[in-house]
């Protein structure tokens, strides 16, 4: 398995150039996702699994936060990124790895779900303060 990296509306831009960089040295697979591409499930987008049938097309609205989905062929390619991404100040607020539970998912849900999970992150942290 190569490691790939999936990239939502980072296409174009100076981060999204970084992120290439990053993981492309790396060795993964660096793919932006195009908003019609939102209803393909994650596994078969990061290259992982293989798409049965027609692939749906997405007529939704989308989101427009910036978010990436690691599969990493290691725990150690895993980390090896995100430190790169930290050493070079590249942070993106939405970030997950490809699981088995997820690889089913459409982009939307799972971009839904780590939504969730990351507001209730900040609002942990912000309890802490308190």
């Amino acid at each position: 398995m190569k490691s790939s990296v999936l990239c939502y509306n980072l296409k174009g831009t100076k981060k999204g150039k970084q992120i290439a960089m990053i993981f492309g040295f790396l060795g993964y697979k660096v793919r932006h996702v195009e908003k019609e591409e939102y209803h393909v499930p994650i596994g078969v987008l990061a290259g992982a699994d293989k798409m049965e049938g027609e692939r749906p097309v997405f007529e939704g609205e989308g989101f427009s936060d910036e978010m990436l989905v690691m599969n990493a062929e290691s725990e150690e390619m895993m980390d090896k990124a995100l430190f790169l991404m930290r050493k070079e100040g590249v942070k993106v607020g939405l970030k997950a790895m490809l699981t088995p539970s997820n690889r089913e998912w459409t982009s939307t849900a799972l971009h839904d779900e780590i939504q969730k999970e990351h507001e209730y992150m900040k609002e942990m942290e912000r309890n802490k303060k308190d």
